[in-house]
């Protein structure tokens, strides 16, 4: 699931005095829209290590040309930096991928256009997430989000052992440019997409590249590269739904089994991979098409959370 939503949390201003918290006067006051729809917005589950894009908006700021940075990361990149407060350690500052700015307006007269910050960060192995059924006191976090050294926003998190996001063309971490949609960064053995266009086959093995599995096996450093010989993970479980067009779906114990491998992408930051092995479709699965954009879905979960992706595969009968 993809880990991307509006900050729009700002704190308000407030003047401690002999005691005495005063707010602002009516007249300085200023509204911010935080969302709409039914529910009231809530904290956004992540994950140690986990790579997300913040959407900011600052008011004034004018849209500069895209930068990225490569590891180790800075804690500062196009003005803006991304402290971590949490429950039980220290505030930290937390290194920040890429910045990049779109300009999102309304048609309707008069027009009017805000530009909008993707600040892609890593959120540090040293969050400290809550794990079901474990009798410890919760934890609390957010991130603020600096633009100048000065204060603009507030991100609450839900702090959780794993927030899984299975990679696609479109997020800003993948490396790759796909026209035609936002596919599935899942790939033959010589690094090319599976595609329509260019199918799996039973029993080949892929690769996925996610993020959000949270912590691995071994030590990482938040902001660097991983390893060559990267840290693995365990409890990393697999399921497979050989339906036309099926969405991801929750794994069940009986028809999951553990993955072929996970581990961090030596290099990269806060990236994993996962290999599995193709099944074999069963007789009357179509091959995908105009109509069929998958013909295989595959689902991935380890301990809080679990995501899939459809993929096309060369039916038995061809």
């Amino acid at each position: 699931m993809r880990v991307k939503q509006y900050v729009s949390v700002k704190a308000a201003s407030l003047l401690a005095t002999a005691g005495l918290v005063l707010f602002p006067l009516p007249s300085q006051a200023q509204t911010i829209v935080i969302g709409a729809g039914y529910t009231t917005p809530q904290p956004i589950d992540a994950s140690p290590g986990q790579v997300v894009t913040i959407f900011a908006t600052v008011a004034g700021k004018q849209a500069l040309d895209p930068l990225n940075a490569t590891p180790p990361l800075p804690t500062s990149l196009g003005g803006f930096s991304v402290l971590l407060r949490q429950s039980f350690t220290d505030p930290m500052l937390i290194p920040i991928l890429s910045v990049v700015d779109t300009l999102s307006c309304s048609n309707v007269a008069p027009m009017q256009c805000n530009t909008v910050s993707q600040i892609t960060v890593q959120v540090p192995y040293e969050l400290m997430p809550n794990t079901p059924h474990v009798s410890l006191p919760q934890n609390f976090a957010r991130l603020e989000i600096n633009y100048n050294d000065t204060l603009t926003n507030s991100l609450f998190l839900n702090p959780v052992p794993d927030s899984i996001h299975v990679l696609n063309s479109c997020d800003v971490v993948s490396g790759v440019n796909q026209t035609g949609g936002c596919g599935p960064i899942v790939t033959h053995s010589d690094g090319s997409l599976v595609t329509a266009a260019n199918p799996a086959q039973a029993n080949e093995t892929l690769t996925m590249s996610l993020v959000g599995l949270g912590q691995p096996a071994g030590t990482v450093t938040t902001g660097a590269p991983a390893p060559e010989v990267a840290p693995m993970l365990d409890g990393v479980t697999i399921s497979y739904d050989a339906r036309e067009n099926a969405s991801p779906s929750m794994l069940v114990p009986t028809s999951s089994f553990p993955v072929n491998s996970a581990q961090l992408l030596p290099g990269s930051v806060g990236i994993y991979n996962i290999t599995f092995l193709v099944p074999a479709l069963p007789p009357g699965v179509s091959a995908c098409s105009s109509t069929v954009q998958s013909n295989l879905t595959v689902d991935i979960k380890r301990t809080t959370s679990f995501a899939g992706v459809g993929i096309c595969v060369v039916p038995s009968s061809q």
